[in-house]
């Protein structure tokens, strides 16, 4: 039976030991042998310029098929996603000034007009810290109200900080040591509500204390040890940072990965000079960030990888990791590793790799041809070409097919409406978000609520009482905006 927890009904105390209960359990029963390989198949795209940076995902002409966005030296590449997977040739848009700094690459509706707009962080002193490009709907993009901070800016995280479903900015900078909240008014501008004193190479928003208010955690990068997690006060403002210490803290990857309803980190740490990388699982307990599992990534004495991000890449529902950054005899390294469950991860596995990039950056996982399996992408990057990198997952289990991704929706695959089923059935939907991404899924029955997954997809296994029932499916995008879908049914009971 797929196991739902629903710890946001639950007392602080009670989430403790909770989290502490069911990650011990996991530790001893879901430490799974070794899954098999996801299979990708590779298209590199061209950006038509150099120096591609990041790279996002979205709908950004609003025909429910997502695109692609990369950022280059010189340009902005939008790729128009054709169905299936495949995607047009890259239609340049030059930015003034040079955008290639820029770092992490964030698509939300800012100004409310439904249509999808950018956040790209820029990084060198001297120029403009956040750059906001608004979207016309159609693949391009008119400058807006940039976000300048008094510093050098490294990264950015997205989410709903005030509780209002609307997108808002934190900018962070490793070289200042300083967070700054901007909550979003909107209508494209942002207002800045806190300064935070800790800054890092790698800034990631979730739910880590499972008390229904978005937090920060940020990892202060390489050449430093200090990781650390501002909890949110629901209003914009934050609590004093709560720090943890690893060796050379690289990414940041959120995800439910001891598996039990609760937002984790996966970090990538170095060992001072000798060159391996780890991934370590981190977890929010009774005021403390604990630094828990540690799992050997390799030997990486040339560099990298330094980037990571979380999902579930073979499709049983336990949160996997994808790690870019750096190269190996000078061909781009980028890797996943599938998740056990408990915070460990079992051996490196290669996708299919572009050999002619020299740095792979920016993963990410999504199901870009709504086959029910998430694909990866990346940016990809040499000294003379660059572009985008998508990898399509061929052979992971599969659940339910999502909804187009023109707007929150919800597409129910089990039960179907009218349905007889008997005591014990498992619940199967999607769902799919056009500002930012779908990251929850809840299941309710009769008005109560069953379970939760924290994806685009939900499977959930429950017992039933005799007679009518409805299921409504609900599904929550990166701001707290949500939408359901309902079915009616019947359970024999036996």
């Amino acid at each position: 039976m797929h196991r739902s927890i629903r710890a946001s009904s639950l007392a602080p105390s009670s989430i403790l030991i909770l989290l502490l209960l069911t990650s011990l359990a996991v530790a001893s029963d879901q430490a799974n042998p070794a899954s098999t390989p996801v299979n990708f198949t590779l298209n590199s795209m061209d950006s038509g310029d150099y120096a591609t940076n990041t790279i996002i995902s979205g709908d950004f002409n609003n025909d429910g098929i997502l695109d692609l966005v990369t950022v280059n030296a010189t340009s902005l590449s939008f790729y128009k996603g054709l169905g299936g997977g495949k995607f047009a040739p890259a239609a340049k848009q030059t930015l003034t000034p040079n955008y290639a700094a820029g770092g992490a690459i964030f698509a939300a509706d800012f100004n409310g007009d439904g249509k999808l707009d950018l956040a790209v962080s820029y990084g060198y002193p001297g120029g403009d810290s956040v750059i906001i490009l608004l979207g016309n709907g159609n693949g391009t993009f008119t400058q807006g109200t940039n976000i300048t901070v008094s510093g050098v800016e490294n990264t950015i995280a997205l989410a709903d900080f005030n509780g209002d479903h609307k997108p808002d900015i934190a900018v962070s900078s490793e070289q200042d040591n300083l967070t700054w909240i901007y909550l979003g008014n909107g209508d494209g501008t942002f207002k800045l509500s806190d300064t935070l004193t800790y800054g890092g190479l790698s800034l990631v928003a979730g739910d880590f204390n499972a008390d229904g208010k978005q937090d920060l955690a940020f990892s202060t990068g390489n050449g430093s040890s200090t990781v650390g997690m501002f909890l949110g006060n629901g209003n914009g403002t934050f609590g004093s940072p709560i720090l943890a210490t690893l060796n050379f803290s690289l990414g940041l990857a959120v995800g439910d990965f001891y598996n039990n309803r609760i937002q984790t980190l996966a970090a990538l740490g170095g060992e001072g000079g000798s060159g391996n990388v780890y991934i370590y699982s981190l977890q929010y307990s009774n005021g403390q960030l604990l630094v828990q599992n540690q799992t050997l990534i390799g030997d990486f004495s040339a560099g990298g990888p330094y980037d990571i991000t979380g999902g579930d890449l073979n499709g049983d529902f336990l949160f996997d990791v994808f790690v870019s950054g750096g190269s190996i005899n000078s061909a781009a390294f980028s890797a996943y590793m599938l998740g056990n469950g408990n915070g460990t991860f079992q051996a490196l596995q290669y996708p299919p790799n572009n050999n002619a990039g020299i740095d792979a950056l920016f993963p990410f996982i999504r199901d870009l041809n709504y086959d029910s399996r998430h694909d990866a992408g990346l940016a990809w990057n040499s000294s003379d070409i660059s572009g985008a990198e998508v990898l399509i997952n061929t052979n992971a289990t599969t659940n339910c097919d999502p909804p187009p991704a023109n707007k929150l929706s919800v597409h129910i695959c089990a039960p179907t409406s009218g349905k007889t089923v008997g005591k014990t059935f498992t619940f199967r939907g999607a769902g799919n978000a056009f500002s930012g991404i779908a990251k929850r899924m809840e299941l309710w029955i009769d008005g109560k609520k069953i379970g939760e997954d924290l994806e685009d997809q939900l499977k959930i296994t429950t017992t039933l009482t005799a007679g009518s029932h409805t299921a409504s499916f609900v599904v929550v995008d990166s701001f707290d905006n949500y939408t359901s879908q309902s079915v009616t049914f019947t359970s024999t009971g036996q």
